[in-house]
């Protein structure tokens, strides 16, 4: 017999308060697990485990491990009044000396004093909205709401049939922690990050480690994040960087087992009966993305790769000539002179000219400049023998400069890593950037930031264990800073990689998809479950970015799914411009881009609630209707902002297509036809190439701008005065955040509509 050497956290032998924290001292036993079979055996009396000693196929002969406890601290503490924070590690552990906010996730390190009440079974830890309650003997957890529900508790009640648990509460191993926690019979979870697979993660195992996932389709992932949500009435973070993998009812089906590849579990679990409230409670804690500008939310066109100035310049002409309105023109790896995974950030004249020039070129033509880089360099480059000497590079535990991992190098040769945790290193990184900004440059698209190893030592002595996950966070908050501190105003990044914490750097796009009907799927799957665990500005390639070559009903069904996305980009190994696909697809791609930018003062509400509260833009259906039991598994569609219910259309033909979707509670209409539909239920609907399903909920009210063939991009919306839109019983008084910033108040009254503000209001439009 295998004997896994392990320990359960069993008895509580010592509670005292220190300050605002209740530190328990905890026993845990050295135990096994049984050979050939589900459960674990400590060498206790087996009667005390629960253990069924007259069961005739009970295992013989078995081995126990001796009694000898090891001590763990188990602190917990009240973040605000809905949070409660529970670490479990051996004492002296490093995460006991530190504030919440060491790591870089968490960035409010408020705590409220709790209430602790003791009786002779159990210890109690109150917030205003939260509550711990532990069992002293054996050690077990339960969380309760503030209305007293519980919502979440340990799995150590479940037993295989002799009676050995399967799944006890808290576990140390040599190389990490493990959390069990029992799954309800209608209980679903869903988040983990940017996860490609369906939406309600039951069922799945996953192992939380940022790579550089070659796709949307090999069961990795670029944005894997912590985060989880349960149907039950909690969110739940692991504030760690270390490897989590979640086994949610995958081995055992009515258990969440979360393991942490670190020496602590550090968990925050944010309780609240609408998952609306539990985000906003889990970006107080983490920080929110701030809101982008406003031609961030205009047509991005890129395409890997436009080799030169001249090439970039004719597709913004015939932008023009097309009269398809554009805001952003992304340049891809060819404007570097070393250009095969490395960022020196020397300009290659001999294709692009002089960069004020070429930035001013566009600018006439009405598109800004986004830039690609990633953070790594190449020994080819100039620019690393200075970032080596100086010490700038990663290096490994030996002393010597890191190598990048988990992307292969076209040349064989190693790529090193700018350390950011390195204040110098950070600041040299921050201000190659300088130039390019001050030359007009808008946007940088943060690629990659995958492949740091795991064996790094970091200059800021962050623990091996964290720094590869984190590595993103850091690379991506380096450039974000710095736009903003460089240019006065709101950053924006274009950011592949990701952890917890990187919603706060906006935006985010799903990464590589495959150019088939496969593809566009796992890419909105992808960006519903990182709604649900890392809330703000997300996006993906339009057209996919590899694979079979993009027929034109896939382009066209791609573009009305983008349309109506937070932020819209078309992008892929080869072209992307609407023209590429016949003159059928530019017509209907050209009146979805239209529409979008018609839609500019409704994304603009929805943008600034998400930046306000800590919200989504893209919304699974589970967030909106936490209390309807088919919400949760719908993953083919999604709320943007409050009001508009998209249907995207998975199909690569230009045959009318029969397409079956779930309309959730309450009256609707649809934003084209104008037909009203009414939920919940499923329905069908035959749908032509040129449509697409957007329902409009009643009561809400939508604000629109005219778009004509003169609309270039955004700028030529400010001053042009809105037309408000409304569908059914429209409130009477509401708010309207302008362009500007200011805000408007809007009066709609039966037969008139006034406004007092400086946003111009045209007329109101009634919807029946």
């Amino acid at each position: 017999m295998t004997i896994t050497k392990a320990f359960i956290l069993r008895h509580v032998t010592g509670v005292a308060r220190e300050g605002d924290a209740v530190r328990l001292t905890v026993q845990a036993l050295p135990a096994i697990e049984l050979p050939g079979a589900p459960g674990w055996l400590t060498g206790e009396d087996p009667l005390d485990q629960g253990i069924e000693i007259t069961m005739p196929n009970l295992p013989r002969d078995l081995t126990l491990p001796p009694v000898e406890p090891r001590e763990v601290d188990v602190v917990i503490t009240i973040a605000e009044h809905d949070a409660a924070r529970l670490v479990v590690a051996p004492p002296g552990a490093r995460v006991h000396r530190e504030p919440a906010s060491w790591l870089g996730i968490v960035t409010n390190d408020a705590i409220d004093r709790p209430d602790l009440s003791e009786d002779p079974g159990t210890v109690t830890v109150r917030g205003a909205e939260v509550e711990v309650r532990v069992r002293r003997s054996p050690f077990a957890v339960e969380i309760r709401d503030g209305a007293g529900h519980t919502v979440a508790r340990t799995a150590e009640r479940l037993r295989q049939v002799a009676g050995f648990p399967m799944a006890p509460a808290v576990m140390l191993y040599d190389n990490g922690l493990s959390l069990n926690l029992e799954l309800g019979t209608d209980e679903d979870i869903l988040g983990f990050g940017e996860q490609f697979g369906r939406l309600v993660k039951n069922g799945q195992h996953l192992r939380l480690r940022t790579e550089d996932a070659l796709g949307t389709g090999t069961g990795m992932a670029y944005k894997p994040v912590p985060v989880w949500h349960s149907t039950a009435g909690y969110t739940a973070l692991v504030n760690t960087g270390a490897v989590v993998s979640a086994d949610v009812g995958h081995s055992r089906p009515s258990v969440l087992g979360v393991r942490v590849a670190d020496e602590a579990l550090d968990l925050y679990v944010m309780t609240g009966a609408h998952p609306r409230r539990r985000l906003g409670a889990y970006t107080r804690l983490t920080g929110r993305a701030p809101l982008p500008p406003l031609w961030a939310f205009g047509y991005w066109m890129g395409r890997c790769r436009y080799r030169s100035a001249h090439e970039m310049l004719a597709v913004a002409r015939t932008m023009r000539e097309h009269a398809v309105p554009c805001d952003v023109l992304h340049l891809d790896p060819d404007w570097l002179v070393v250009d095969r995974l490395n960022t020196d950030f020397i300009w290659n004249t001999d294709r692009f000219g002089d960069r004020r020039e070429f930035v001013s070129a566009l600018d006439d033509l009405g598109c800004r400049l986004s830039v690609w880089e990633l953070p790594y360099l190449d020994p080819a480059s100039p620019r690393y023998a200075e970032a080596q000497q100086r010490g700038y590079l990663v290096r490994d535990v030996d002393g010597a400069v890191a190598e990048l991992r988990g992307t292969p190098t076209p040349d064989g040769r190693h790529r090193a890593l700018i350390d950011f945790t390195n204040p110098e290193a950070r600041s040299w990184w921050q201000h190659q950037h300088d130039v390019f900004l001050d030359d007009g440059v808008a946007v940088f698209k943060t690629d990659f930031g995958e492949g740091l190893p795991d064996d790094v030592a970091l200059a800021d002595g962050t623990p091996p264990v964290h720094a590869h996950n984190l590595y993103p966070l850091r690379y991506n908050a380096a450039v974000s800073d710095h736009i903003a501190a460089h240019t006065g105003r709101a950053p924006l990044v274009w950011g592949r990689s990701g952890w917890a914490g990187s919603h706060r750097y906006p935006g985010q796009w799903g990464g590589d998809a495959e150019s088939t009907v496969a593809g566009m799927q796992a890419t909105l799957r992808g960006g519903l479950s990182y709604a649900m665990s890392a809330p703000g500005f997300w996006s993906h390639d339009i057209g996919g970015f590899f694979g079979p070559e993009l027929t034109p009903g896939l382009y066209v069904r791609w573009t009305q799914f983008g349309a109506l996305s937070p932020l819209m980009r078309a992008h892929g190994l080869r072209p992307r411009e609407p023209w590429e696909f016949g003159e059928d697809a530019l017509t209907v791609a050209r009146e979805w881009i239209r529409l979008r930018y018609s839609l500019l003062p409704y994304l603009w509400q929805a943008a600034g609630d998400s930046a306000a509260l800590g919200l989504p833009m893209l919304r699974p259906l589970a967030l909106e209707f936490p209390d309807d039991p088919v919400a949760a598994g719908i993953d083919g569609q999604f709320l943007l902002g409050n009001d508009l219910l998209v249907v995207p259309i998975f199909d690569d033909g230009t045959s009318p297509v029969i397409r079956r979707f779930y309309v959730p509670d309450g009256e609707w209409q649809d934003l084209l036809t104008g037909e009203s539909v009414s939920g919940p239920g499923f329905r069908s609907q035959e749908v032509p190439l040129e449509r697409m399903p957007v329902l409009v909920r009643a009561g809400a009210v939508i604000p629109r701008v005219n778009v004509d063939a003169h609309v270039r991009n955004t700028d030529d919306l400010l001053g042009r005065p809105w037309t408000l839109h409304t569908y059914g019983r429209a409130p009477g008084e509401f708010d309207l955040h302008g362009f500007d910033g200011t805000i408007t108040r809007v009066t709609i009254a039966r037969r008139r509509v006034s406004a007092v503000g400086s946003q111009p209001i045209d007329e109101v439009v009634r919807h029946h």
